[in-house]
């Protein structure tokens, strides 16, 4: 049994708040990469870049500029330094688009506002939509560059590296799933929906025998969204944004197909908090369980859902879920409380204008950015929003009835944002913490980390009315625009049905005096979440110890995380399961970033910082135990709860302590699933900075529980000679 210790040692990167409008003066070149607002510090000549982004920072790309010059932000060009006038509206380093017959701005990602030619094709986060001198091509370069610089490695259709391609070195194999024999509840205590089992039953241990089959079809493509009333290019599903809602019964197989009709990514589908038990290929994680999915190619999940509540689904591929590659999933099973009526989901995520691709070079020299909205369930209202295209907030469609119970599922799904959750002037029953059933606790608000799920239960017990349910933003993990103005509406048969003037909750202030709301960084109180299937955690055998750091990577103020002085990096077009199915190897790409484990253990992981900034940490593969989290380094006097502690696939690493210190978190987990499982901070900025390892788990087991190796090996001989011809490479950790 392993026992990894990871320290976080992060460097001191601030966030960089919008400037006020201010009229560009012309002052000396920014000695310090910031620009703009009261300073009026220009751009012009700086090293990092010409150009002046709505945050403050110099740059070289259109995010710096947006369409044309934003005055108010310091001297802003639509070109680079490059003499070379641009031929095919490709701009940056040495070639410029001013004076270019295709357009003289830059575009959202470099390039200026015309068509691109098959040479210049990338594949990122974000793909191009259509072409025109007002919205140029937003294509991202993030997380799909060309080919070629000059190096003498091997280019292997995702990643330039040394170490050789795994090869289909035996024929593949695909086992039987029909349910035609299946005879449901088979064995079980009763024939009821749960086949007799309850929210007292083990559901690591027995889960329902349904026979039952439930299908679906996901169509990723490019798309133009304005869910608060600005429009910008993203990404959807089935045409939507957030996607469709998939809902099973504990017990069922999920079967969906994922078509990539997307023109310039690659993609996956991660089914978060699905433990994949002897299923590791259909976990959705590129490099790691699958290679990308190409274009016009579509791969068939499947599944048994053998946990229950509610999750999300979304792609696994660098920055593409925050993009709009993401949706709901509902596991219908027992409940720790009655209710009488399901009110449904509400989703929270943050929200940027411009694609958060295009930011990624910013968050990487100056950490997480101001985000621009807070949607719920995909919808909000923002005073940027122009001619006819407004936004609205979400109204429950489901009216409160007095004296009735309501059940609601709730998701984080931001790329950087902490919440609370509250309705005002009504308290709630907490029920379920991710897909782990919990003793039932009363409260007012909740807080919820990225990742996390909560199901609640709202009593209608006030006066008939109008009230404002709320995600309030906590400033000080990560800030929002309209922090405070994240609403949606809940409505009383019977009122007026109107905008609601009810009132807020008044955050308790911290001995600093600053409110809580601004001045606290923190998760759900851990001595709250007690599962009703109790457990103990053993003791750990053996301690394998790794440090976390965040540094430079390439001597330009871009930071990747290491850890012992590796960053994750997955190859798209050459996975690790990949590897270990077909040639019994796991492969170097990210060093020893991926821990063996054997099968029956217990593993400890510490991870601590003692920079004041936390980090929510989500394991594949299992539920894990949280055994202490706290402020300050982790140590030998740190008490762990060993004794039915809180379980949860998402937990959240503190990281503001009283006097600015950071913190620890420690978890554990049983070895009882053959894979390899990735663990990362959920941090989307974070994780693709390299802030992720693999537990390879039970590796000599791992080949007999795979259901499909032909799958396996499909999508990764397609994809390479796609990737090939396109010029595609990973540049962020790929994940």
């Amino acid at each position: 049994m392993r026992f990894p210790t990871i320290s976080a040692l992060l460097c001191a990167v601030g966030v960089l708040a919008a400037p006020s409008t201010h009229e560009a003066r012309d002052l000396a070149v920014s000695p310090d990469g910031k620009c703009g607002g009261a300073s009026g510090q220009t751009c012009l000549n700086s090293y990092l870049g010409d150009c002046c982004s709505k945050a403050g920072t110099c740059g070289e790309g259109a995010f710096f500029c947006g369409l044309g010059c934003q005055k108010e932000f310091g001297a802003c060009i639509p070109t680079y330094k490059g003499k070379l006038v641009s031929q095919n509206g490709l701009c940056g380093h040495d070639v410029t688009c001013k004076g270019s017959n295709t357009s003289s701005k830059v575009s959202s990602s470099s390039f200026s506002s015309s068509s691109i030619s098959s040479s210049s094709v990338v594949v990122g986060p974000t793909a191009p939509i259509g072409t025109g001198a007002s919205s140029g091509v937003p294509t991202s370069l993030t997380s799909g560059a060309p080919y070629g610089n000059g190096t003498s490695s091997t280019v292997s259709a995702g990643i330039k590296s040394d170490h050789p391609v795994a090869t289909n070195t035996t024929a593949c194999s695909r086992k039987p799933t029909s349910t035609a024999t299946c005879v449901r509840c088979e064995g079980q205590p009763g024939t009821d929906k749960y086949c007799g089992l309850t929210i007292n039953d083990d559901s690591y241990a027995v889960v329902p025998k349904t026979c039952n089959q439930v299908e679906y079809s996901l169509d990723l493509t490019e798309c133009t969204v304005a869910p608060d009333g600005v429009s910008r290019k993203a990404l959807c599903i089935n045409g939507q944004f957030p996607g469709p809602l998939l809902e099973a019964s504990w017990g069922d197989e999920v079967i969906v197909h994922v078509t990539n009709s997307m023109t310039r990514n690659g993609t996956s589908i991660h089914w978060h908090g699905i433990r994949q038990n002897h299923t590791n290929e259909m976990d959705g994680v590129v490099g790691v369980t699958q290679c990308a999915l190409a274009p016009g190619q579509t791969m068939t999940y499947k599944w048994i859902a053998e946990s229950y509540g509610f999750s999300w689904y979304h792609s696994h591929l660098t920055l593409q879920a925050y993009e709009g590659l993401f949706g709901p999933m509902y596991i219908d099973g027992p409940k720790s409380a009655d209710f009488d009526v399901d009110a449904g989901h509400l989703i929270i995520n943050d929200w940027s204008h411009i694609p958060v691709d295009d930011m990624y070079n910013d968050a990487q020299v100056a950490g997480v950015r101001t985000m621009d909205s807070g949607l719920i369930n995909g919808m909000n209202i923002n005073p940027l929003a122009k001619g006819d295209i407004t936004g609205a907030r979400y109204t429950v469609p489901t009216e409160f009835v007095p004296g009735k119970k309501y059940l609601f599922q709730l998701l984080n799904s931001a790329i950087q944002s902490t919440y609370k959750f509250y309705i005002d002037g009504h308290k709630f029953t907490v029920i379920a913490a991710d897909f782990v059933p919990i003793e039932p606790y009363e409260t007012t608000v909740l807080t919820i980390n990225i990742g996390q799920r909560y199901e609640i239960i709202v009593e209608a017990d006030q006066e008939v009315g109008d009230y404002f349910l709320r995600f309030d933003n906590q400033n000080a993990c990560a800030s929002t625009i309209n922090s405070d103005d994240i609403r949606g509406i809940i409505h009383y048969a019977g009122g007026p049905g109107g905008t609601p003037n009810s009132t807020a909750y008044t955050y308790p202030r911290k001995d600093n005096g600053v409110g809580g709301i601004l001045g606290t960084c923190e998760d759900e109180p851990l001595d709250k979440l007690v599962p009703i299937v109790k457990k103990t955690v053993s003791s750990p055998h053996q301690t394998v110890q790794h440090d976390v750091a965040v540094s430079n990577s390439n001597g330009i103020n871009l930071y990747r995380w290491y850890l012992d002085g590796t960053t994750f990096q997955a190859n798209w077009g050459d996975a690790t399961l990949y590897n270990i199915v077909n040639n019994d190897t796991i492969p170097t790409y990210s060093g020893d970033l991926a821990i063996e484990t054997s099968l029956g253990e217990w593993v400890y992981v510490i991870i601590e910082s003692p920079i004041p900034l936390g980090h929510p940490i989500h394991l594949h593969g299992h539920d894990f135990y949280v055994l202490a989290a706290g402020y300050g380094n982790y140590g030998s006097g740190t008490a762990l709860n060993l004794d039915n502690p809180p379980r949860r696939d998402v937990a959240f690493m503190p990281g503001d302590g009283p006097t600015g210190q950071g913190g620890h978190l420690v978890i554990a987990f049983f070895t009882d699933n053959p894979g390899s499982w990735l663990m990362h901070c959920h941090i989307g900025w974070h994780v693709a900075m390299g802030f992720a390892l693999q537990f390879i788990e039970g590796k000599e087991q791992i080949k007999d529980t795979i259901q499909d190796t032909c799958l396996l090996n499909d999508v990764c001989d397609t994809w390479r000679p796609w990737a090939k011809e396109k010029g595609i490479y990973v540049d962020d950790s790929g994940v």
